[in-house]
């Protein structure tokens, strides 16, 4: 079995040990912990202004939601209420909830409280009924634990990302590879007919010019044949006319179509040639393209590998923050598990 193949089975190998891996990391549905929820009696002031609402009157919340949170999450914590539309709670929330939302004070941070709870911040999630703060509770923790997900997701794609990347380059490299010295053999022998002296830069850029005054000689060898041949019609239609000729007009009218055609002929030669000339700076042109990309592709597959090795030798690093997440890639901590909702005093 050649080192190559022994290679792109390691590959598949190390790519199906992680997909559980990957599965893992990337739940389809939101992590959430398990809160318990309970009522309290005691009112609770409400902190910010009443905006009006388009039909008249303020939107008064009636419930608020009391939740005490690690303070390693209070970074994630920092949304607006607005943030929460984004969340799947928010579907079934009230449309006076979805509006009453637009209020800054929806949301709020009201610091680390109580020396039992210290370091733990406390959020109030106030709601204009009991049903719609408990949906304010599932969309707060939901959008928490997204961001903790699409965090730990970027470790996750790291990993994925340097395998494949690492796999296609392994795979394509031997077939490019193979292909480089044909490729390379057609060119040289294209150069050494149309430019044997030139450096390779420099007999590409010979060509461009030479397929440039191909095209501009071409044009004009057009409009001259044109020319010939419209001369070439007049002195048909001239023999084709009745009458008697005189010796000497039919002498002189036999020399002008023999002149005619005799610059025809070297037209339609010069036109030849030069659509071969042309063509033939062309083929050489695709071939070095053909010869200069694929070595390009060649050299950039080596480096992926080698770049990706180095990187597949430091993942280490990323798997032991999997096995051993940071604050910010796990789901929120509630104090507790347990959130409490209360009546809001809005006198």
């Amino acid at each position: 079995m050649t080192n190559s193949k022994k290679w792109q089975i390691a590959i598949a190998l190390v790519l199906t040990c992680n997909f559980a891996l990957w599965s893992a990391e990337e739940p389809n549905e939101p992590n959430h912990p398990q809160i318990k929820i309970e009522i309290g009696n005691q009112e609770r002031p409400w902190i910010g202004a009443f905006p009006e609402q388009p039909g008249g009157g303020p939107i008064r919340p009636t419930h608020v939601a009391i939740v005490s949170m690690s303070h390693h999450d209070q970074s994630r914590a920092l949304v607006k209420a607005t943030a929460l539309f984004e969340a799947s709670a928010a579907a079934t929330m009230s449309a006076k909830q979805r509006e009453f939302m637009g209020n800054p004070s929806a949301l709020a941070s009201m610091g680390t409280f109580l020396a039992e709870r210290e370091g733990w911040q406390t959020f109030y999630l106030y709601a204009v009924s009991e049903a719609d703060a408990r949906r304010m509770i599932d969309a707060f923790v939901e959008i928490l634990s997204e961001k903790a997900n699409r965090r730990r997701l970027e470790y996750v794609t790291i990993l994925r990302k340097n395998q494949e990347e690492m796999a296609k380059a392994k795979g394509l490299l031997p077939g490019k590879e193979a292909l480089l010295p044909t490729v390379k053999a057609e060119y040289d022998k294209s150069k050494e007919y149309a430019h044997a002296f030139s450096a390779d830069t420099e007999a590409a850029e010979h060509a461009k010019q030479t397929m440039l005054e191909m095209s501009k000689l071409l044009d004009t060898l057009d409009v001259e044949l044109a020319g010939i041949r419209e001369k070439l019609k007049v002195i048909q239609d001239y023999w084709s006319q009745d009458g008697k000729w005189t010796k000497e007009a039919f002498a002189k009218l036999e020399e002008m179509q023999i002149i005619q055609t005799i610059e025809l002929k070297g037209a339609e030669a010069r036109r030849k040639a030069a659509v071969a000339i042309r063509q033939r700076e062309k083929d050489f042109l695709d071939l070095f393209d053909q010869w200069t990309s694929l070595d390009s592709e060649v050299k950039g597959l080596k480096s992926t590998i080698d770049s990706r090795q180095k990187h597949i030798a430091e993942e280490a690093i990323y798997e032991a923050i999997l096995a051993n997440p940071k604050p910010d890639m796990l789901p929120p901590k509630i104090y507790q598990d347990k959130v409490v909702i209360y009546p809001v005093r809005t006198d």
